[in-house]
């Protein structure tokens, strides 16, 4: 099966992490303004929760990982992660509040990861977009000086498995499973398509094929489509997850 190469204008401009790396800054900036008119009021700094911009550090590094992952997925530059990481921490470094903030990070690197990405479509029936990082946060506060180590990993995959049914001459009835995760847990999809090889080209699956779709609801997709081919139906199927990660699964279907 001759691999799909799916072309994308290439995005490396970081531009949708802006969104991400603001976030921390309403995040941090509500939590602390909250926090200096309760202690303006009880006198007691040890109510500052530095639990609260913990989390909020924590949940925009997962959001920066995820955006940076679905300009990537679709033709980015790698380094797009290291950027906007950087710019994260830029934002969180220039705000004062209550204390101080300095995050530092490591993308992974080794035999899965390169420059902390890894886009694994491949041709036997499953398909990974993942980016993984390690994270160190130090916070100089009123109350408290605290250094967190944690890791964020942000992963869509696809598995896809079928077979065919002959219908009559040529016509086959193919049968597909898909499983969408992200995670590791059920997930849903913006948008799934499907391509068959035909004489060393791809060709959209549509309603010209009598495609239909079953979704079980728990990330799990049942698919089927008609084709006049003599042999076995090499699948290539694309799905944009709700984040607007974009992963691919190619397999060979065989009669069955």
């Amino acid at each position: 099966m001759r691999q799909f190469r799916r072309k994308f204008r290439a995005n490396s401009s970081g531009q949708l992490l802006i969104v991400a790396a603001l976030m921390i800054a309403i995040l941090i900036s509500s939590t602390t303004i909250y926090v200096y008119e309760l202690s303006r009021e009880t006198n007691n700094v040890d109510s500052y929760p530095v639990s609260d911009v913990i989390l909020a550090v924590r949940q925009s590094s997962k959001s920066t990982m995820i955006s940076s992952l679905a300009n990537i997925s679709k033709g980015g530059e790698r380094a797009t992660l290291e950027v906007n990481l950087n710019h994260l921490s830029h934002v969180l470094g220039n705000l004062h509040q209550l204390g101080m903030y300095n995050l530092c990070f490591t993308v992974v690197n080794d035999s899965r990861y390169d420059s902390g990405v890894c886009l694994s479509w491949n041709t036997s029936g499953s398909g990974v977009s993942s980016t993984c990082a390690n994270f160190t946060l130090n916070v100089q506060g009123i109350a408290a000086n605290i250094a967190v180590n944690y890791a964020v990993n942000a992963t869509t995959s696809v598995t896809i498995n079928g077979s065919y049914t002959r219908l009559e001459g040529e016509e086959k009835l193919v049968n597909l499973t898909c499983q969408v995760l992200n995670e590791e847990e059920p997930a849903l999809f913006k948008n799934i398509t499907l391509y068959y090889e035909s004489h060393g080209s791809w060709i959209k699956v549509n309603s010209s094929n009598n495609l239909s779709m079953v979704d079980y609801g728990n990330g799990t997709y049942h698919l089927s489509f008609t084709v006049s081919l003599s042999s076995d139906v090499p699948v290539s199927t694309h799905v944009y997850d709700l984040r607007d990660v974009f992963v691919q699964a190619n397999t060979t279907c065989t009669e069955g």
